[in-house]
């Protein structure tokens, strides 16, 4: 039996939680350069089923890094959202989205971390995961690694999770996607159609412009938070590819029983699970992205640097630098953020979601602070509920009404 190769720091997947938990790292520590290394089961540029959305949170991450989005990407300076109530359309002057291919963002990622000093092994997939007293053990289709830590940074279906956390998938929402031919505009908007919620899907329809190959596409989907799970039991739930065509009736959405999509699970934050066992912590889609709306792009910048820095006192010896970071994904600045979140898919998606989509279309000055809380924008998503309260009283008393 071969011997196994030993590293300071394994990371099991290279998409941008793991490539951004190397970065933070490498960043803070250079004198690990050359011992951190990324286990990746396919090979950058690699496809990945993913509407590409980089709100403002996720610049910032970007330019915190020194990073240069140096992809091709379409900026989105307004929006639109349907629901029972109405129709909204929204504009604040700033770019609201920005919206790129995965295949090439992740590459990107990927090469600035090899240049930091990351080593990844591409084609290489996680078969099994263990603690040990001294260090952690994978096994994979590229041999056997041993590490002080590991980051279990591979996705919504981790195989690092399955291995030593819970396999439940009552967190687990579903998405399907495909990208169709879309007229060259100038000022593209994205849109967001949330009829779908009275056919008993918990989620939305979408249409963000995007690039291929230097020609203007529409990536289209649809997300359901509980595919197993209708709003009203006493109803039969719309399926998710008859739902879309309903919300984009005049693209060529293909019917249920075609092929023509993609699909792909989305595991969704539930604080009440662990992100620690042993020596080994989950980051990004491994330990779940937005319940309301499944982004994950900007969570996976948040939970690594959390886990940088968790790493960063892990191999400098420093005590409880594991459990410091299940803590602070239970009840960190980005935890509370995904907790309310959560509170809002309850309400949005649930039963009562007439009252709650009629709140929303209260005023301009209720929506900014809503759109700006979630984008990250001025650090607004850090605020504390009474500030954010207030904040939404003063738009519904003083702000423009929706006409």
């Amino acid at each position: 039996m071969a011997q196994a190769r030993s590293c300071r720091v394994l990371i099991a997947g290279a998409g941008p939680a793991g490539l951004a938990a190397a970065l933070y790292l490498l960043r803070q520590r250079p004198d690990l350069r050359g011992q951190v290394i990324a286990l990746e089961r396919s090979r950058h540029p690699r496809p990945k089923v993913c509407a590409g959305g980089l709100i403002p949170k996720t610049m910032h991450a970007l330019a915190e890094l020194d990073l240069a989005l140096d992809v091709p990407a379409v900026s989105v300076r307004r929006g639109a959202a349907k629901t029972e109530i109405g129709q909204v359309d929204y504009r604040d002057g700033g770019v609201m989205c920005t919206v790129v291919r995965r295949d090439q963002f992740d590459a990107r990622l990927a090469r600035a971390a090899r240049d930091a000093g990351l080593e990844i092994v591409e084609d290489c997939r996680v078969r099994d995961v263990r603690n040990r007293p001294d260090d952690v053990f994978v096994q994979t289709t590229a041999g056997d690694f041993s590490a002080e830590v590991l980051v279990g940074a591979d996705g919504s279906g981790s195989r690092v999770r399955d291995a030593l956390f819970t396999r439940s998938q009552e967190s687990v929402g579903r998405a399907l996607m495909l990208d169709v031919p879309a007229a060259g505009v100038d000022d593209p908007p994205y849109c967001f159609d949330f009829t779908c919620v009275a056919a008993g899907i918990r989620g939305y329809s979408w249409a963000f412009p995007c690039l291929i190959n230097g020609r203007p596409y529409l990536n289209v989907g649809i997300y359901d938070q509980c595919p197993r799970a209708a709003v009203d039991p006493n109803r039969p739930k719309a399926r998710l590819l008859d739902a879309l065509a309903a919300s984009f009736p005049d693209l060529p959405i293909p019917k249920s029983g075609q092929r023509g999509y993609k699909a792909f699970p989305i595991r969704w934050y539930a604080p009440r699970h662990s992100f620690i066992a042993g020596r080994v912590l989950l980051a990004g889609d491994a330990a779940g992205v937005d319940p309301l709306m499944g982004e994950g792009i900007s969570y996976a910048f948040e939970h690594g640097k959390l886990a940088a820095r968790a790493v960063d006192d892990f191999t400098a010896g420093r005590p409880g630098a594991l459990a410091a970071y299940d803590h602070a994904m239970r009840r960190g600045a980005c935890a509370r953020k995904l907790r309310r979140l959560g509170f809002a898919a309850r309400l949005f998606y649930g039963p009562r979601h007439k009252l709650f989509f009629r709140l929303a279309h209260l005023s301009r000055g209720t929506q900014r602070i809503g759109i700006n809380w979630y984008n990250g924008a001025d650090r607004l998503d850090e605020a504390s509920i009474p500030t954010l309260i207030a904040r939404w009283a003063g738009a519904v008393l003083f702000g423009a009404r929706v006409g």
